[in-house]
């Protein structure tokens, strides 16, 4: 088999002060952390005084979602870097500014939140509410998030699958999505219609019913076997990519997680082949496309030229040094209107 040679995304850590800038000072981390804050603390009171007006917006089953969707894995410290990152990111977000950021966000124009089921969401999704919070919640499910353990076999994935959806829906979620790292090992293991008891149970539940994944070519087969559910959650990188096939495509095989350039215009093709509302997400290749505000400006460009005008985009927002919040909204209604 003729080997490819291969563009890798490197894997330095995004600038920490934020997407405008290429070298702060130790003052300008203290400021813009400063006002950052300030800002989000601020949040709640605005919110009412200064209502905001949507981003444009696409349909989920009966609902309306933001073409920008906020996504969980900076609130939650999954950082797709390292664990001192994800250090970094949980030491900020405390369960009082994780309210304060999702005020912020809908005071911005977003209405809709992705997020992981966890332990951590569970605790802090009754004060998001409790604080007048209305933001939308779609639920990513998988049951290695649950304070249990399931046999490491397809159908162990399944259980534990089933059992989070449950557990989630107490929460009131618009869309409970199968998650993309159990779909991509279902894939490999044969099992891709062990999803339709997902998708099923979902329905049982009384709201829509996603499955996420890395690789277009099980978007594709997911497609073909029809598998009854609603929306589609599409990375724009094959994150899930195995040693093996690293090894067959080019020749090598990378350290960590890899980030492969030629990967979103293949998933923007498996998208655009669909018929049903995809949410992508890694847009920035987890923060590896910040490193200036040009950079994530055609990042974003890029998405929504190529996705589906029914398509939404899920980004990670972390506001420590810079208020992304503004800088992404904004954004977002320039490209899109």
């Amino acid at each position: 088999m003729k080997k490819r040679r291969m563009k890798i995304q490197p894997s330095r850590p995004p600038k920490a002060a934020g997407r405008e800038s290429c070298g702060p000072t130790r003052r300008d981390f203290l400021k813009g952390a400063t006002t950052v804050a300030a800002g989000l603390v601020a949040a709640p009171a605005a919110r009412a005084e200064e209502p905001a007006v949507l981003l444009p917006t696409v349909a989920l089953g009966p609902h309306r979602v933001t073409r920008l969707i906020v996504g969980s894995n900076p609130v939650y410290g999954y950082s797709h870097f390292n664990r001192l990152f994800d250090q970094h990111m949980l030491e900020w977000f405390t369960d009082q500014r994780i309210v304060e950021f999702l005020l912020a966000c809908e005071k911005a124009g977003i209405n809709t939140w992705q997020a992981s089921y966890n332990t951590r969401m569970k605790a802090e999704f009754p004060m998001i509410r409790a604080a007048g919070c209305r933001i939308q919640f779609i639920c990513l499910a998988a049951g290695f998030h649950l304070d249990k353990k399931f046999p490491d076999t397809p159908e162990g994935f399944r259980d534990g699958m089933l059992e989070c959806a449950q557990a989630a829906a107490a929460f009131s979620p618009i869309g409970i999505a199968h998650h993309g790292s159990v779909t991509d090992r279902l894939a490999r293991a044969g099992k891709l219609d062990l999803i339709k008891d997902f998708v099923s149970n979902v329905h049982d539940l009384g709201t829509a019913a996603g499955i996420s994944t890395h690789n277009p070519r099980i978007l594709e087969a997911l497609e073909e076997k029809n598998m009854g559910n609603d929306f589609y959650m599409t990375a724009f990188y094959y994150q899930t990519r195995q040693p093996k096939e690293f090894q067959e495509e080019f020749g090598m095989t990378g350290v960590g997680e890899t980030y492969v350039s030629s990967d979103p215009p293949k998933m923007c093709a498996a998208v655009r082949a669909v018929k049903k509302p995809c949410l992508v997400y890694k847009i920035l290749a987890a923060g590896r496309k910040c490193g200036s505000a040009r950079e994530v400006r055609e990042s974003f460009e890029f998405a929504y030229k190529n996705i589906k005008p029914t398509d939404a985009a899920i980004v990670g927002i972390y506001p420590r040094f810079s208020d992304q919040i503004t800088e992404d909204t904004r954004l977002v209604r320039e490209l899109l209107a």
